[in-house]
């Protein structure tokens, strides 16, 4: 626990450095694109498509520049990204015809779909930030929903969890403590939504609020049992050791690459800030 705590925390002061150099360009999205493509990695790994270097170091670039180059500092790059996925998509696939009798047609296709989650994915966290209003404050939205949830029912969860939620995929989490993540992510989103309405001045669209709150803790906590789910078929407990008490960066980002598309989309519908 000592250990979780400590990640815990130096975890916090790098996502507040994050949101304080974001403003600074292409920084924000080599985090990012560092983010995506260890996280994509680990997931391959995890998956045992690692034993294909050359195939695993083509994706992992891919996801990691296709996050790069998202940014509308790079309004060319557009093109070039839709046809660097067709392109992935046609490697991949020629590939794994060459070799169809040593990989199964399911790792292939799981492969490649993986590759694409996490670059579109991830690529949302830039474009929530870089073209949103006030996209500072959107951005640091997508990781409230992302780990309150978490935190709120691993609390609730831990001191009043008595029926499972999903015992096969994820055994210790339990639908007390979901419900106490729903109802930790509306407290932080609602208190969040003050202070910055406060002291940055924006309008606040109060009932909207609890839209994000509900359906975000909801995405979160799917994008934490897909990932979960992908532990669990390949038998591991982790993603890597690359966050002391965590795991990889796929335990701690695991909800990330669900909420933060989630984010973006919801944006322009309904806005919270003004």
């Amino acid at each position: 626990m000592k250990q979780r705590i400590i990640s815990a925390v130096a975890l916090v002061a790098l996502l507040l450095a994050t949101v304080a150099f974001s403003g600074i360009p292409l920084v924000l999205n080599a985090i990012m694109a560092i983010v995506a493509g260890t996280g994509l990695y680990e997931i391959l790994k995890v998956c045992g498509v690692s034993f294909h270097k050359m195939v695993t170091a083509g994706m992992v670039l891919f996801a990691a520049g296709f996050v790069f180059f998202s940014d509308p500092l790079f309004p060319k790059y557009r093109t070039i990204l839709t046809l660097a996925s067709f392109v992935l998509i046609l490697a991949v696939f020629t590939y794994y015809l060459r070799g169809y009798k040593a990989v199964p047609i399911n790792m292939m296709v799981f492969s490649l779909m993986i590759t694409l989650m996490i670059a579109y994915f991830f690529s949302a966290v830039v474009l929530t930030r870089k073209e949103s209003d006030p996209g500072l404050w959107n951005m640091f939205l997508i990781f409230i929903l992302s780990w309150i949830p978490d935190t709120g029912a691993y609390f609730c969860g831990s001191l009043f969890g008595k029926h499972k939620l999903c015992p096969v995929i994820s055994p210790k989490k339990t639908i007390e403590g979901a419900v106490g993540g729903i109802i930790a992510c509306g407290i932080v989103s609602y208190l969040y939504a003050f202070l910055v309405g406060h002291f940055a001045g924006y309008q606040v669209n109060w009932w909207i609020i609890a839209l994000y709150a509900g359906l975000g803790t909801a995405v979160s906590m799917l994008g934490d049992l897909t990932a979960s789910l992908i532990k669990r078929t390949n038998n591991v407990k982790d993603y890597g050791s690359f966050i002391p008490g965590h795991g990889g960066i796929m335990d701690r980002f695991d909800s990330v690459w669900f909420v933060a598309p989630f984010v973006w989309l919801m944006l322009d519908l309904c806005p919270i800030f003004s």
